[in-house]
């Protein structure tokens, strides 16, 4: 049978605090801060400026080939713009066919999103020298993957140049530029990155005079 004095009550009211155990607590929550600093301050710039370098090279590569694919059926000049002439054999009309951009322009946007989305699925590839925060290491040692990247919106537009190469003969050349905003993690907040990638899609000589209003303007 345990006997309850006074005394004992009064020690268990008004025991001590355990001062080591708080100190181990302090000393990991300080370290833990200390940590925390570091990161944002010398490691986080580091971390961003490889995803943003990594993002631009994935949506240029992306980009390419969700143009290449699209275009696997071989789309000519002649099928995106219309070209009528007068009786001279000067240009008077040059009209394009935006069904057929359209279609063209929605397959590459959805391709490209899937092409970044699986590129980046997995992660993004950090050597681990780059948590280090020192410059010289930067880029060295086995990589790490980590998800700081993420497709926001992709999307496109078409547009003409032409370029003069003798008399009356005109290089007119169709781009596709497709424009991609990545999300990049960036602890403790996120940023969007803008990237835009112009292809060639398709070009052609042009004989015979090019009205102005086109060589100012272009077509799409």
């Amino acid at each position: 049978m345990i006997e309850c004095t006074d005394k004992y009550i009064y020690y268990k009211k008004h025991r001590k605090i355990n001062f080591k155990r708080c100190f181990v607590f302090f000393i990991v929550l300080l370290f833990v801060g200390m940590i925390g600093v570091y990161y944002k301050f010398f490691v986080n710039d580091k971390i961003v400026e490889i995803s943003s370098t990594l993002a631009r090279s994935y949506c240029v590569n992306c980009v390419n080939q969700a143009v290449e694919n699209s275009l696997e059926d071989n789309v000519k000049y002649a099928n995106l713009i219309n070209i009528e002439k007068n009786n001279n054999g000067d240009i008077v009309l040059i009209s394009a066919n935006s069904h057929k951009i359209n279609v063209i322009g929605r397959e590459i946007v959805e391709k490209t999103r899937t092409n970044i989305t699986n590129q980046t699925k997995k992660g993004v590839p950090i050597p681990i020298m780059s948590f280090s925060g020192i410059d010289f290491l930067s880029g060295h040692g086995k990589e790490v993957y980590l998800k700081t990247l993420s497709v926001v919106n992709v999307d496109c537009d078409f547009s003409s140049e032409f370029n003069s190469v003798g008399i009356n003969q005109t290089i007119h050349g169709i781009y596709v530029v497709v424009t991609c905003q990545i999300e990049v993690f960036n602890f403790p907040k996120k940023t969007i990155k803008e990237f835009k990638t112009k292809v060639l899609i398709c070009q052609s000589v042009l004989v015979g005079k090019v009205p102005e209003i086109y060589l100012n303007k272009g077509v799409v």
